[in-house]
């Protein structure tokens, strides 16, 4: 008996312990959501696919400098054959008028003038700047998360300064039913705070039902089943400190593009210098293919050194080096007006961020007010100095003020996140 007693308050507290865990769960940052977004996204899984087949390219490019073997063959049919303008006393030659061999060719390069190297710096400098272009789509998610997140934040919000309300007038209906009982309240007003009661009921509800919808699409974004009471937790920007300069994705993307301009100008270059190799070939032929006078199908070997430079290509390397600086050109500038394009927007961020921090500041002058405001007709409607429809009209002028003050507050977090966004900072 005691066993089971002890039992059953083993499971009661591991209830009772997950059921703290459940409801203790960690709000929601916006630094979760880019993560979980990013992670999200299906390209996401590009840098790996890109460095796998940057893999097998460097492979291919390493086995270009190992020897190479083919087996060759060719059959000819010609109309007239080598002949001599005199005979040779007992010597009676018939070279056929159709010849057949077939033979193994080795190959080894033994200079390539640094082509296979510029090659490799060249598909190193592209997987480089492949992998930047992905980390360029991927930070295009914030701006959707950016949206997502603060219309679900806002309407959080909201839903906790109606709930204020709510509270508010369910004590004062608690103290007007009692002044109703003894006589001292009108029934009528009594019944008009718990029509506005309703009506704060309808509002949350809507609110809900939209923030649900909000949380759907985010959780869509980042791939997540968010339950609709999770938590949403602003940026904290009081304890963020800016890295001062700007860190946005694409002026590394453009930095990448121009290094592999001067990779490919390596590459130009490899192909210009000289090359030299070794050769083998072995094989049969009929006729004898190193000697025509013999009409006997026979074996034949050759070996030796190759070599090759294409010392004139008629300025060709020249105009591609040409194009190159071009290129290099196209992509300082772009990277110069997307910093003017940087610089032009942050006097205006500067200029709202300042702005909203204002209206935040009155904002709250003007909710301390009402609120005080609110308090002493609380206390005129317990006595029947006003009627239910004054405190009401107050109570609606306490709430649309706190409102203000947070739709503010959200407003003010969402700029400074745009802000921060825009530079790079995160």
């Amino acid at each position: 008996m005691k066993n089971t007693v002890l039992a059953a308050f083993l499971l009661s507290g591991f209830w009772f312990l997950s059921i703290l865990s459940i409801s203790a769960q960690p709000p929601i940052t916006l630094q979760d959501c880019y993560r979980l977004a990013a992670s999200n996204s299906a390209i996401s899984q590009n840098p790996q696919l890109l460095e796998t087949l940057t893999k097998l390219r460097l492979q291919n490019i390493a086995a270009s400098r190992l020897p190479s073997i083919e087996w060759k063959g060719k059959a000819t049919w010609q109309n007239e054959i080598f002949g001599l303008p005199f005979k040779f006393p007992g010597a009676d030659f018939n070279i056929p008028l159709y010849s057949i061999q077939t033979n193994l060719e080795a190959s080894y390069l033994l200079y390539d003038g640094g082509l296979a190297g510029a090659r490799k710096k060249a598909e190193q400098a592209k997987l480089a700047t492949d992998k930047q272009s992905v980390a360029v789509e991927l930070n295009k998610l914030k701006e959707q998360v950016n949206q997502v997140f603060f219309g679900a934040l806002l309407l959080q919000e909201s839903v906790a300064s109606l709930a204020l309300t709510r509270k508010d007038l369910e004590a004062k209906a608690a103290q007007l039913e009692a002044g109703v009982r003894h006589g001292a309240v009108l029934e009528s007003d009594l019944k008009k705070v718990q029509v506005e009661q309703l009506k704060i009921e309808s509002k949350i509800a809507g609110l809900q039902s939209d923030r649900r919808a909000m949380l759907a699409v985010l959780g869509s974004l980042t791939g997540q089943e968010l339950p609709e009471d999770a938590a949403l937790k602003a940026p904290d920007f009081d304890v963020l400190r800016p890295s001062g300069e700007t860190r946005r994705p694409e002026l590394a993307l453009f930095d990448l593009q121009k290094q592999q301009t001067l990779a490919a100008e390596d590459l130009i270059a490899a192909n210009w210098n000289p090359k030299a190799g070794v050769f083998t070939q072995s094989g049969v032929g009929y006729p004898d293919p190193l000697n025509f006078f013999d009409e006997k199908v026979s074996p034949y070997f050759i070996a030796g050194v190759q070599f090759s430079w294409k010392f004139w290509d008629w300025k060709q390397a020249d105009r591609e080096r040409q194009q190159l600086a071009v290129q290099s050109q196209l992509i300082e500038n772009q990277k110069k007006t997307f910093e003017q394009n940087i610089g032009h927007q942050e006097g205006k961020f500067r200029e709202d961020i300042a702005k909203i921090q204002a209206q935040i500041a009155a904002d709250g002058e003007i909710a301390k007010l009402q609120t005080e405001i609110l308090q002493q007709l609380s206390s005129q409607l317990e006595h029947g100095v006003i009627t239910a429809t004054d405190y009401l009209l107050q109570s609606d002028a306490e709430l649309q003020a706190r409102l203000s003050m947070e739709t503010h507050r959200v407003q003010l977090a969402q700029v400074q996140t745009a802000y921060w966004t825009w530079k790079g900072w995160w």
